[in-house]
């Protein structure tokens, strides 16, 4: 039986495209010296060094100087602490996020994992909107350990006070979400965004979503809840 539900953070409850858009707009406006017919290209430029979220951001706006041309010389530091201060007030909510987490709250002891800062994951998720939700925030910086390592998955259940086996984990990353949460033992529903699913993954998904709106489903396919259960998730009844 699921008792609990933890969550990856960007591009699963964030929708990190959207907000690391809207940063690099930002970030285009002051520090793009470039005339404004290629400002677009320097936006996308950006968007592809990030790596979809994966780039080490000290490293990214170290090297972001030699890629881009960028006002005022501006050094990394600079460039770094805009980054830190701005992105967090671009965090967007993914479509439908709000209403499923309200709906799964009253059944499921709810918990998010996610790798990176903790300045930068918690305060993404003040400002979304949705931390009221959750009993378990484990942030990698604090924990000490990034996923896919079972030890971080660990933490989020001990503060849950749940087991693996009553634990389905919702993620899009092949690797550190879906691997990491089959080899802690629990279930999983991959969100298919942008990561592509890999040859060399050892272990499938229990379900595949391509948006939220279908987790009430596959709760059920996992779970083997009725009809009516997934009708209650789905509506927040």
């Amino acid at each position: 039986m699921i008792r609990a539900i933890l969550f990856d953070l960007d591009n699963t409850l964030l929708d990190r495209c959207s907000g690391f858009h809207e940063f690099a707009q930002r970030f285009a406006g002051k520090y793009a010296d470039v005339p404004q017919n290629q400002r677009l290209r320097w936006i996308e430029r950006l968007i592809e060094l990030d790596e979809d979220g994966y780039k080490n951001k000290p490293q990214l706006f170290r090297e972001l100087p030699e890629q881009l041309p960028c006002r005022n010389h501006a050094g990394w530091e600079e460039l770094y602490a805009f980054y830190e201060r701005e992105y967090v007030q671009c965090a967007t909510p993914m479509c439908g996020a709000k209403e499923l987490l309200a709906a799964l709250r009253p059944y499921y002891r709810l918990g998010i994992v996610t790798n990176g800062v903790d300045r930068i994951q918690r305060g993404k998720i003040g400002i979304a909107g949705i931390e009221k939700w959750f009993e378990s925030i484990v942030v990698s910086e604090s924990a000490g350990i990034k996923k896919p390592h079972p030890d971080i998955f660990s933490q989020a259940l001990r503060e849950l006070g749940v087991s693996p086996v009553e634990t389905l984990y919702v993620g899009d990353h092949p690797l550190n979400d879906i691997q990491g949460a089959y080899f802690s033992g629990m279930k999983s529903v991959w969100l298919k965004r942008a990561q592509p699913w890999p040859d060399e993954a050892p272990a499938l998904p229990d379900a595949v979503i391509t948006e939220l709106a279908q987790l009430p489903a596959a709760i059920r396919i996992v779970s083997g809840q009725t009809a009516a259960s997934e009708r209650r998730l789905s509506s927040g009844a």
